[in-house]
């Protein structure tokens, strides 16, 4: 080992990514959720290298614990964490001798270079570099250009907050073989979110197979996902392969799990506990080495409840959660997005809009976009599409409803801000759209395939 680390972090999830981190590099390290349990292991014979401290702690806080320190006589070096807004803290806890602090989102390449200086200050001469065993080329706050696998079309990242701590979190739990469920509203892309992970972990020469569990029904799903024996059932003309094997040695995305037949799900939580599968017509197991990724815009707990889908596999698919934003809570990104659609549309359609003007990007960054990034894609295109000149303005975007109207709209019907009496719900959002189900399940900020599932699990007329 390199070295010990003690890591005081009171979020379970994002401690246990960044004690994997230190891990997959070498040191040892110590997890504590407080004050007092670092002070615990503090006060052990065991010496630290390092400390890395939150600065918000559920009993006390990384300045408490650093003056605690110092009357112990402890010279351990102290890294403190610190959150939006809380950098002048962080300043004075510098005063009072922390060794360094970190804004959050962690910048893994920032994160390095700290820890290696925390090193150097405590003496530790001939310790490997962290810097050097990284194993991909940290994340910045930057437009990306790359080549997407499988649509190859060059895609973007936002630089708000909330986009930033989302890439973190993708930059620390990719490189592990954790179960990952995304979530977020429709269109927030989510798929993307998992290539993105694929594409930085050890499985990244892998195949990336992408399935949409609506589409499975209850039974053709074994057979889609752990394959058959030809003539095993009437219409098993062939062998198939199913997306399991499809996915071996790489990662397999079930998107929009939520739709997954309740039956299908034992099923699924067997192969993921065992590592094993068993196809359609075959007596024996098949053992098989695949990455899981999970998708969900559907409350997966209210689901629970009702008795549709499983707790032990929900528990098992979710080992580490990470939210999509939703394009309205980014507003800051909207230009940045924009540009790229427009960049886009311009060479699907053969055209040469140069930029979008101010007026019309205001009018962008105030509508709520239920839609999210699908949505914007789609006003962007028709709005190069529709434009004479070289400048989008106001004129040719396509009508949007005022934002209050929308706003209230969503709060008043959504399930996925409040998921209870669905049915009524349904049923109201139908009526003031005139049986519109796409502007329905906008209201309901769903998609239009969960809303036609919900149709049918409530015997509402389609």
């Amino acid at each position: 080992m390199n070295g010990k680390i003690l890591i005081v972090e009171d979020d379970r999830s994002f401690g246990a990514m960044l004690q994997k981190w230190f891990e997959r590099n070498g040191f040892s390290t110590t997890l504590c959720p407080g004050m007092r349990s670092a002070q615990e292991s503090l006060s052990k014979s065991e010496k630290f290298d390092v400390v890395l401290s939150d600065l918000r702690l559920p009993d006390g806080d990384g300045i408490m614990l650093l003056s605690w320190l110092n009357e112990q006589g402890m010279t351990t070096p102290v890294i403190i964490m610190t959150g939006y807004g809380e950098v002048q803290t962080a300043v004075s806890a510098i005063k009072l001798g922390a060794f360094d602090f970190l804004e959050k989102p962690i910048n893994p390449s920032l994160l390095s270079n700290k820890i290696d200086a925390a090193f150097h200050a405590n003496k530790k001469e001939n310790r490997p570099s962290l810097e050097r065993q990284e194993t991909h080329t940290p994340r910045q706050p930057k437009v990306k250009e790359e080549v997407d696998v499988k649509q190859e079309k060059k895609t973007v990242e936002g630089k708000s907050g909330m986009s930033m701590q989302m890439y973190s979190y993708i930059e620390l739990v990719a490189p592990t073989q954790m179960a990952v469920m995304v979530v977020g509203e429709s269109g927030t892309g989510k798929e993307h979110v998992a290539r993105m992970i694929h594409n930085q972990s050890t499985r990244s020469k892998g195949p990336f197979i992408a399935v949409d569990c609506g589409s499975l029904s209850t039974e053709l799903a074994p057979s889609e996902l752990f394959g058959h024996k030809k003539g095993s059932f009437t219409s098993a003309v062939e062998d198939k392969t199913g997306f399991f094997r499809e996915a071996s040695g790489g990662t397999l995305f079930l998107d929009e799990v939520g739709n997954l037949p309740y039956g299908v799900q034992m099923q699924l939580l067997r192969s993921l506990q065992e590592k094993k599968i068993r196809p359609v017509g075959f007596s024996t197991d098949i053992e098989v080495d695949v990455c899981i990724l999970t998708a969900t815009n559907e409350n997966l707990e209210l689901a629970i409840a009702e008795g549709k889908f499983r707790e032990d596999l929900y528990h098992r698919l979710n080992e580490f959660m990470i939210r999509v934003p939703a394009l309205r809570d980014c507003a800051d990104d909207i230009p940045l997005y924009s540009e790229h659609f427009l960049k886009e549309a311009n060479r699907e359609l053969d055209k040469q809009v140069k930029k979008v003007s101010p007026e019309a990007l205001t009018l962008l960054k105030e509508y709520p976009w239920p839609g999210n990034l699908r949505e914007l894609r789609n006003v962007i295109r028709r709005s190069v599409l529709f434009s004479s000149g070289d400048i989008i303005t106001p004129d040719n975007l396509p009508f949007l409803p005022a934002p209050e109207r929308k706003m209230e709209l969503s709060n008043d019907i959504s399930l996925v801000i409040e998921p209870n009496d669905e049915k009524e719900k349904i049923i109201r959002a139908l009526k003031r759209v005139n049986g519109n189900k796409t502007k329905a399940a906008m209201l309901l900020q769903i998609d239009r395939k969960t809303l036609y599932n919900k149709l049918h699990a409530y015997g509402i007329g389609l």
